[in-house]
Parts: structure tokens; C-alpha cells; sequence
């Protein structure tokens, strides 16, 4: 047996003695960590420290190559969902009244609704103008191909090949930089919220979810009055679905990963597993499900 299975401390949580590991075994509570066995505890004199600068909170990059009106409408709609779930925390926490409440969060519904049919409506439109290029390119590979037959049969000489040829080569690259460029730019308007992190976008979730049971409770106690609660609640259900729908399947992911992690648990209380294989397939699956939220 190793040294450090048969080290023991004291879970601070649930008062038991357990491997002198992370984590307890039997709560999950972060462990102290005792110094190695014969080591001296020596405190490093500290040293003056600068004061950190200020965080920055960087977004990722939205998609490259999409136009800014593109993504000038995308981030309106992001905005939009944020403003309405700030105001819903400023109406629950009682920092607004119901009329400036309920007026504000109408507009704010309006505005989203109006750019969430610009957007359907771009939409249509790029989709409509990638088939014609699609089509257009289709074409000109055609006329390619049959020139180059018409010269081989002898019908047209290379110099008028060559000449002819390279002017639909040109056509041919502009219609592939244009398809790129509609790609691009249909891809990011497919994406809502896609300038959030999809952990952001899970947090929103468990907001409205919280919100939600604020405003039945509010509802209960007679502080809204019924007509606006049956109105906001419906919207919230509304964007909490739509937000569920993002991240489904990330949260699929996460309900598997810590199933596994719960089993690997239970193995290491088994004694299938030694401390060192629990520790390091433990950080290896942790760090899975944080990447999925990145």
C-alpha cells in the first residue's frame, strides 16, 4: 500500500475520515490539503504585490466574413433578450413598478419581434440569391467544359480558347468569393445568440427559470396583477424553450458526462479503482464538461 492511500484527514462537510485526496468520497466537499509527510510548513515571506488591473470581459469573435449590418442585427438581437430579462429582474425585485414594467417589456417585445422578421425576411432573400449563384456557377463550369470540347474537335482555335476561357474564369471566381460571402452571412443569421458563450446562454435559461417561480409567487401574493402574469409568463416560457433548444444538446452531453463521473464514484468505493486512476479519470471527465460550456 503507498503512502498516500494510507494517509487519512478529516472531511470538514461530513466529519469522516477519508483518502487524503481532492475531494471527499462519500460528500464531494473540497478536502484539505495536508503537507507531504516530513515536509516543513514554511511560509514564503509575501511579497508586495501590484494591484491587478481591471478585467476585460472579451466576446468571441462572431462568424468572419459576414457583413456588419449582419452582425449589427444579430448582436440587436441578443441585446434584446438581455434588456427583457434585466427588466424582468428589476420588476421582481421590486425596483420598477408594474405599469413602467409592463410598458417597457411590450416595447422591448415589439423591437425584437421586428428584428426577428428582418432577419427572417434577409434571410429569405440570401438564400434566394445563393440558389441564383449556385445556378450561375453551374452554368459557367458548363460553358467551360464545352468550350473546351468545341476546341478539342477543332471548331475553335486555342488562342480564342484561351481568351474566352479566361474571362469565364474570372466570372467564375467572383461567383465563388460572392457564394462564400452568402455563406457566411446566412451562417451567422442562423446562429441567434451566437455572440454568447454557450455557458452565458445557460445561465439566461436558469434565470428565466428562477424568474419564473418569482412571478408565480408574486402571482400568489397578489402583486401583479393577473392579466400582466399570464402575458409575461407565457413570453418567458417562451424564450426559455427557445434558449433550451440552443443548448440541448450540450446539456445532454453534461447529464452523461456526470453519470460517468457519478460511476467512476461508486467504482472507486468498490476499490475497483486506486486513488491515482479516480483522481486523474476524475479531472479528465471535469475538464470535458467545463469545455462544453466554453
Amino acid at each position: 500500500m503507498s503512502t498516500l492511500e494510507e494517509r487519512r484527514v478529516r472531511c470538514p462537510n461530513c466529519g469522516k475520515m477519508v483518502p487524503a485526496m481532492r475531494y471527499c468520497i462519500y460528500c464531494g466537499a473540497k478536502l484539505p490539503q495536508a503537507p507531504p509527510i516530513g515536509a516543513l510548513e514554511v511560509s514564503p515571506p509575501s511579497p508586495k504585490q501590484a494591484p491587478l488591473p481591471p478585467t476585460i470581459k472579451v466576446r468571441k469573435p462572431f462568424f468572419p466574413g459576414a457583413k456588419s449590418e449582419i452582425e449589427q442585427l444579430m448582436s440587436g438581437i441578443t441585446v434584446l433578450y438581455e434588456r427583457k430579462i434585466s427588466l424582468l429582474d428589476l420588476f421582481q425585485s421590486g425596483e420598477v413598478s408594474e405599469r413602467v414594467f409592463l410598458k417597457l417589456y411590450r416595447e422591448y417585445c415589439g423591437k425584437l419581434n421586428e428584428y426577428l422578421k428582418a432577419r427572417s425576411a434577409k434571410m429569405d432573400e440570401l438564400k434566394s440569391s445563393l440558389e441564383d449563384k449556385r445556378n450561375a456557377l453551374s452554368n459557367i463550369k458548363m460553358q467551360l467544359e464545352e468550350l473546351e470540347v468545341r476546341t478539342k474537335v477543332g471548331e475553335i482555335d486555342p488562342a480564342t480558347y484561351n481568351r474566352q476561357a479566361e474571362k469565364l474564369r474570372i466570372e467564375e471566381r467572383g461567383l465563388n468569393e460572392t457564394l462564400n460571402s452568402l455563406n457566411a452571412d446566412i451562417k451567422a443569421l442562423e446562429n441567434i445568440l451566437g455572440d454568447k458563450k454557450p455557458g452565458e446562454i445557460y445561465e439566461l435559461e436558469r434565470k428565466l427559470g428562477r424568474t419564473k417561480s418569482a412571478l408565480e409567487k408574486m402571482g400568489k401574493e397578489g402583486k401583479i396583477v393577473q392579466e400582466t402574469l399570464k402575458f409575461v409568463i407565457s413570453d418567458v416560457e417562451k424564450m426559455a424553450g427557445f434558449l433550451d433548444s440552443l443548448i440541448k444538446d450540450r446539456k445532454e452531453k453534461e447529464k452523461k458526462l456526470r453519470e460517468e463521473l457519478e460511476t467512476l464514484q461508486t467504482r472507486y468505493k468498490l476499490s475497483e479503482l486506486s486513488i491515482e486512476e479516480y483522481e486523474r479519470r476524475k479531472r479528465e471527465i471535469q475538464s470535458e464538461i467545463a469545455k462544453i460550456w466554453e
